[in-house]
């Protein structure tokens, strides 16, 4: 099971279960303050007649004047000086550069001196025109290029005593004196910006095959793909927005969207499969929607394992009920069989991250290594219960997705479902919800409409990240409830 937990920073949210013999509960019970600052404003009343007023100048001065935050009004620039690119200080002109030997009470920087021909860009030191340019313009202060784009440092970055005129190789652009490749190889550089090439159309940063991306956002419009909504929230800081945009699905849906789907690697099938469970497998999210679609055939006999995409959904409860496995467990008062089960991990980004044997990774509780993988040996039961610090769970690395597989007595891999208590179907019901059978829950107690998933984590700190990509999380969903369910049956009766 995940809950969802929201505070003053962030929210939180539980999920996940997964079949063998042991069990282990995880509840989670955060603490967080708020500290609300107290702001005094002191007012004094005057009268009418005594009071005095000011005009507001609109934030629009000419290019020699700067505008002055603390009395709102547009200031003329010293001489040979010019308003900056943000319009709030003065800067010396080009050709000019600041004199910093000169002192003066009447004005708060120093003087602008000419310079023989060019100054700097930072305007602290004057440059030549070397002979790669086609000269010094006076009537703009600057050296000028027949093509390309002037250069004044060298490739350290350190200002050099001169200009030259450089043309940066196709898909590469001039910036701070450098060529720098553009975001994307199929991106062609003009003299200031990188733009994508036919047949492609530039969503964020990169460039995507147009007709595929113009599909997808006709079938998945942004509004409705970016959105994160989590059902089982729960705050600590009072009412909060169970519905948010994402940072994390808007930075990534198209791209991994039209490269799945066009067959541009199986990393990008993976990333769509990831940001389907972190929308906790609700079909009706565009990220689902299209995993789904794409998914639609068979592999080692499973309806919805499709090589090269994945495999999210298993197409029925009937795995619950089959006997193909031939492992046989035994134990005694000494011994007993050893349960194996690894996890194929992988990355936020899809990137397979190699297998891992699933012992301690979901044991949030902590304690000796020995005794929370005792779980491991067959007749063994386990339980755990504990309050977990959610500030040190939602500043953890990013997301890691597992994909548990039971490893046979033959040596053969068999995918495990996994049931999620908390999946909403269509209709926002709630076939898993399984609470009243919390443990030794037998096959027959799931319904039919039981959902089985493949892909399970352990803590969400990316899909609640709102401002950027990067930014600390607004809602963190964490495994709050997880039980391994193993179903014997006698072999003398294979039913």
């Amino acid at each position: 099971m995940l809950r969802s937990l929201v505070g003053s920073e962030m929210c939180i949210r539980d999920r996940v279960s997964t079949q063998s013999t042991g069990e282990a509960r995880m509840r989670c019970c955060p603490t967080l303050g708020v500290l609300l600052p107290v702001i005094l404003i002191a007012l004094t009343l005057v009268s009418p007649g005594s009071a005095s007023s000011f005009t507001v100048a609109a934030q629009s001065c000419t290019t020699s004047q700067y505008y002055d935050s603390s009395s709102f009004t547009c200031v003329q620039c010293a001489t040979n000086q010019v308003a900056t690119s943000d319009g709030f200080s003065c800067e010396c002109s080009a050709g000019y550069k600041w004199d910093l030997t000169s002192t003066s009470s009447g004005v708060a920087s120093p003087k602008c001196s000419s310079c023989p021909q060019a100054s700097a860009a930072h305007r602290t030191i004057c440059q030549t025109c070397d002979s790669s340019t086609t000269g010094y313009d006076s009537a703009t202060g600057e050296c000028t290029c027949a093509s390309g784009g002037l250069v004044e440092t060298d490739e350290a970055g350190s200002y050099r005593t001169y200009k030259s005129c450089v043309t940066c190789t196709a898909g590469s652009l001039l910036t701070n004196s450098v060529c720098v490749l553009c975001n994307d190889p199929r991106m062609t550089a003009s003299t200031s910006t990188c733009t994508c090439t036919s047949d492609y159309v530039q969503i964020n940063s990169v460039c995507l095959h147009q007709e595929t991306a113009n599909n997808l956002q006709a079938s998945y419009p942004s509004s409705d793909a970016y959105t994160v909504t989590y059902n089982d929230l729960v705050s600590a800081a009072g009412s909060f927005q169970s519905s948010i945009t994402s940072a994390t699905i808007s930075s990534w849906f198209y791209e991994a969207g039209v490269n799945c789907t066009r067959g541009e690697g199986t990393q990008w099938c993976q990333m769509l499969a990831n940001m389907c469970v972190l929308n906790n497998y609700y079909k009706t999210h565009p990220t689902c929607t299209l995993f789904i679609s794409l998914s639609n055939s068979a592999f080692s006999g499973f309806s919805g394992w499709t090589t090269s995409v994945g495999f999210l959904y298993f197409a029925d409860t009937t795995v619950l009920t089959d006997t193909s496995l031939v492992t046989k467990y035994e134990f005694t008062e000494d011994t007993a069989s050893q349960i194996s089960i690894v996890l194929a991990s992988y990355a936020f980004n899809g990137t397979f991250l190699g297998w891992r044997t699933l012992d301690t990774q979901l044991a949030l509780c902590g304690g000796e290594y020995d005794d929370i993988t005792e779980w491991q040996s067959f007749g063994t039961f386990k339980r755990w219960t504990c309050d977990v610090d959610i500030n040190r769970i939602f500043r953890v690395n990013d997301t890691i997705f597992y994909d548990p597989y039971f490893i046979d007595s033959d040596g053969t891999y068999y995918p495990m479902p996994v049931i999620v208590e908390n999946y909403r179907d269509a209709s926002g019901n709630q076939p898993n919800d399984n609470q009243n059978a919390y443990y030794f829950q037998a096959k027959d107690d799931f319904p039919s409409t039981a959902q089985l998933v493949r892909r399970f984590f352990i803590v969400d700190n990316l899909s609640g990240r709102i401002t950027n990509g990067y930014s600390t999380p607004d809602v963190v969903q964490v495994l709050a409830k997880a039980a391994i369910l193993n179903h014997l049956r006698d072999p003398s009766d294979p039913g």
